[in-house]
């Protein structure tokens, strides 16, 4: 894994290069065009300002506008050139390119993108019986698309994590490439990942199948309204209450002294 990722930042800094360097370039060649724009320009205008022979050796004056007519094409209003930034300012020159380059498509969501490859890579993405990718596939998709790297992961990850894939993935099984070549196999290693990923997925569906259909947590508000309710009276049995106060009542002078002597007689 460590080599494949080394890898992987190797290649994403020699594409780097590569852009930065093409950049380069093309400011180059825009300064170029730049000032062969603003020669043409001076030179235009000079054109314009001298008087033109024909007019200054035409014997009649009435043939004068005639031949000024001729002679100089009517400017129309805008046609002018405008003046020219500086040929040296990096800014200027990459506003102007961005300006001349069409506005790229708007980049699909990852859900999209791998529809489309679906349709475009039918001997390595599949809907139904699904066969490994390659170790390090993203590569190979990062030189035919012309998205990013981080869709690209994105939409592969959506991918490689669905139930059907991890299933796939099984010890010795063979990995494909994008045109649906043998790239491979599936080591143990792998394929443990990829079971503990799918008892994990497993284990996220039966939480979510033990809630029933239809029922709901408690909300705030009812649990509120269940806390204001005034809670029931507890009422004692009517006896329970008799016998108390039967017990409570003033014992008489003739009970006291048959309790005496009901004692020194026992004794």
């Amino acid at each position: 894994m460590t080599a494949s990722v080394l890898h992987l930042l190797d290649s994403l800094e020699s594409r780097l290069e590569q852009a930065q360097a093409e950049l380069h370039t093309l400011r180059m060649e825009n300064a170029q065009l730049k000032q062969q724009l603003v020669g043409q320009a001076a030179t235009l205008q000079r054109t314009l300002d001298q008087p033109s022979v024909a007019m200054q050796s035409a014997p009649d004056a009435q043939a004068q506008p005639t031949q000024v007519a001729e002679i100089e094409p009517p400017v129309m209003e805008g046609s002018r050139p405008e003046p020219v930034q500086q040929a040296g300012d990096p800014d200027a020159v990459e506003a102007e390119i961005t300006e001349q380059e069409d506005p790229a498509a708007a980049p699909p969501s990852p859900h999209s993108l791998l529809k489309e490859w679906y349709q475009r890579y039918p001997e390595a993405f599949f809907k139904g019986h699904t066969k490994p990718l390659k170790v390090g596939i993203h590569q190979d998709l990062a030189a035919r698309e012309p998205w990013s790297g981080k869709l690209i992961r994105r939409t592969l990850a959506n991918y490689v994590n669905l139930p059907r894939y991890l299933k796939s993935v099984r010890e010795g099984v063979d990995r494909i490439d994008l045109d649906g070549q043998s790239a491979g196999k599936v080591d143990k290693e792998a394929a443990l990942h990829a079971a503990q990923k799918r008892k994990e997925k497993q284990g996220d569906v039966d939480v979510k199948s033990e809630r029933q259909p239809g029922q709901k947590t408690p909300s705030k508000e009812s649990a509120y309204k269940a806390k204001q309710q005034p809670k029931p009276e507890f009422t004692a049995p009517r006896a329970a209450i008799t016998e108390k106060r039967e017990s409570k009542k003033p014992i008489s002078l003739e009970d006291k002294l048959k309790g005496l002597q009901q004692k020194f007689e026992g004794h």
